[in-house]
């Protein structure tokens, strides 16, 4: 299960709600869940899709069936719809993510079936704005529509984390820049490799430098080739995957922080960078000018130059004083946007609204 999800059905746990997951059950990327029941489905792909879907849908609404929920939140699945319409629940639906960005490239079937969901539903959030304007074009109606991100506990990703012990642990002297990257290594799309490629430009200039990748994946292993290949593994240190209570601890070790994703909606690793008043560099995307504005709060580089990408990182290397500057308007603009308890009150008053 995805960790977003995972935080969600936390959140409403603790408020007193009982709660069920029904999930894809390849998915799980998030701890173990002990505070809720949860039915994984099989997994479907575009090799397995046909024989899969219609006993997904059938066992969907046999569970829906037994569970009896007053209301069903449906996170981006489109597929599992006609189990909560035949069902005849009130459904929410989240969307966010590629599954939505790709909707209008999407064949005729996915984006009459996704559009379908989006009318039947009660209400849509989404964790981006650019997300609203995919289904507004699609005929749903702006009203329909909230933007609500997954946003940050500042209570675990703040300015005031201890980042000392994890320079330490990693080998970082206090004299030394600390990049770092959060993104994962499962998929092409978010290019880690682009930040790879960039680090003996940035060597160059600046031999001090330590580069922090954090994340799993099954580029894992050419990954860590492309370092070995460029010769930077002194300055290179991959640290698996973090506990998610100890992310923000990595983040503060760090100066600044990377992303080289193709495609994002509202990214959280980014959010959680922010909140812990690190000075971003992130693709220019569209999604990632509703957080960052270029030498305004962060700096934007364009998706897969990592030449442009090292010279920016060189660029916040040579000036402290506009790294402290992006870091202090970040740490200001999650409290205000994006804080994860104003986040989930926003999604509650949805529920209360459509239980009525």
């Amino acid at each position: 299960m995805h960790q977003h999800i995972y935080r969600w059905i936390e959140a409403f746990t603790k408020k007193g709600y009982n709660t069920s997951l029904i999930t894809d059950s390849n998915c799980w990327v998030a701890p173990e869940i002990r505070f809720t029941s949860v039915y994984a489905l099989p997994t479907t792909s575009k090799e397995n899709f046909a024989p899969l879907i219609l006993p997904n849908i059938l066992a969907t609404l046999g569970l829906l069936r037994k569970i009896k929920p007053d209301i069903v939140h449906l996170h981006a699945q489109h597929y599992l719809s006609p189990a909560i319409i035949l069902g005849n629940i009130s459904y929410i639906l989240t969307s966010w993510g590629v599954e939505v960005l790709n909707l209008p490239q999407a064949n005729f079937f996915f984006k009459s079936w996704a559009k379908i969901t989006a009318k039947k539903a009660k209400m849509i959030t989404v964790d981006a704005k650019l997300l609203k304007d995919i289904w507004v074009k699609n005929g749903i109606p702006a009203n329909k529509i909230k933007v609500i991100p997954f946003g940050v506990d500042t209570s675990l990703f703040n300015p005031h984390n201890d980042g000392a012990t994890v320079r330490k642990k990693l080998q970082i002297e206090d004299n030394e820049m600390a990049v770092i990257s959060t993104r994962p290594f499962h998929n092409h799309h978010y290019d880690v490799e682009c930040l790879i490629r960039a680090i003996p430009l940035v060597l160059k200039d600046h031999s001090e430098v330590k580069f922090i990748i954090k994340g799993r994946g099954p580029l894992e292993g050419y990954l860590k080739d492309l370092v070995k290949k460029l010769n930077v593994s002194e300055h290179t240190r991959f640290v698996g995957l973090v506990p998610y209570n100890e992310v923000g601890h990595y983040l503060s070790a760090a100066d600044i922080y990377v992303s080289t994703c193709f495609m994002d909606t509202t990214s959280v690793s980014l959010l959680e960078a922010m909140a812990c008043g690190v000075a971003p560099i992130v693709t220019d995307t569209v999604g990632n000018r509703e957080w960052i504005q270029d030498n305004v709060n962060g700096l934007l580089f364009p998706k897969g130059d990592h030449k442009t990408l090292a010279k920016k990182i060189i660029q916040l290397i040579e000036n402290k004083q506009l790294r402290k500057s992006f870091g202090r308007k970040c740490t200001q603009i999650v409290k205000e946007k994006a804080d994860w308890k104003k986040n989930v009150a926003e999604m509650e008053a949805i529920y209360q609204s459509n239980l009525k």
